[in-house]
């Protein structure tokens, strides 16, 4: 990595700029800007994107439907960052293929590690077990737990000797109860494209025949309804449901053709 990548990757942390304290609602990623989007430098373990299928490497395009194609670092960051525990849905690149995955944002804080806080975080394996290690983690920082270290924007992932002012901690606040990460599974651009999404019916095209079923998810990835159509037809298909009773928002529609799962953003109004 050259040194204007290295230095847009500091400038641009998702996590927290290198020596300033901060705590925000967040995923759980470290990012710099490209021309497509932001492209994911590190994902940070504990965290809603850990919980993802997002991984180093792939580049995020949109948020919530907003693309982050031209756009500056600031305009993406803000785009991720918001309302703690609020599900958004991220829409990224991954081997050229385009995938979506919803998430809830956590409350992370980042701040400056000293010495004393990276040797028990880092201690001879042998000797500190992971009891005492998260007995360390919840104790630093009341409520919320130290999650992973970074040494300028760089996730430390063995014992490594640095500086403590190169050092920053990351935490997550703890819930009261467990918080519900969403693993939703990715969905693949294929020959199924969505055309209508309705509280009465649900249309999509397709390039050649054969079995189609189509799954709703809301935000949540909560399963909300399966339709079936065992012949569908190479053009334009309709399926009728009733979605009278189902909350306007944000939904997944999948569609499974013929052992291919392709799918689509759409909001129910």
């Amino acid at each position: 990595m050259n040194s204007f990548v290295k230095a847009s990757l500091i400038a641009a942390m998702m996590t927290a700029p290198l020596m300033a304290d901060e705590s925000f609602g967040g995923v759980g990623i470290t990012i710099y800007q490209v021309a497509e989007g932001v492209h994911v430098a590190e994902v940070i373990p504990g965290t809603p994107a850990a919980e993802s299928n997002l991984r180093a490497g792939d580049v995020i395009t949109a948020v919530d439907g907003v693309s982050l194609k031209g756009q500056n670092i600031e305009f993406s960051k803000a785009q991720l960052r918001g309302q703690v525990n609020k599900p958004l849905e991220i829409t990224y690149t991954s081997n050229g293929e385009t995938y979506s995955t919803v998430v809830r944002r956590a409350q992370i804080t980042v701040k400056d590690l000293d010495n004393k806080a990276v040797k028990n975080w880092y201690g001879d394996k042998e000797r500190v077990n992971a009891q005492e290690l998260e007995t360390f983690a919840s104790a630093t920082e009341n409520d919320k737990q130290l999650v992973a270290v970074l040494s300028r924007g760089n996730l430390i992932k063995n014992d490594v000797s640095v500086a403590s002012a190169d050092v920053n901690g990351v935490y997550v606040e703890k819930a009261k109860t467990t918080p519900k990460f969403t693993k939703t599974t990715p969905v693949r651009t294929g020959d199924a494209s969505l055309r209508l999404f309705n509280r009465k019916a649900v249309s999509f095209a397709l390039k050649s025949p054969g079995r189609a079923t189509v799954t709703i998810l809301s935000a949540d990835g909560e399963q909300i309804a399966t339709l079936s159509l065992d012949n569908a037809v190479a053009g334009v298909n309709t399926i009728n449901w009733n979605g009278s009773q189902i909350p306007s928002g944000r939904y997944v529609i999948s569609i499974d053709h013929n052992g291919a799962v392709s799918g689509a953003n759409a909001v129910l109004k």
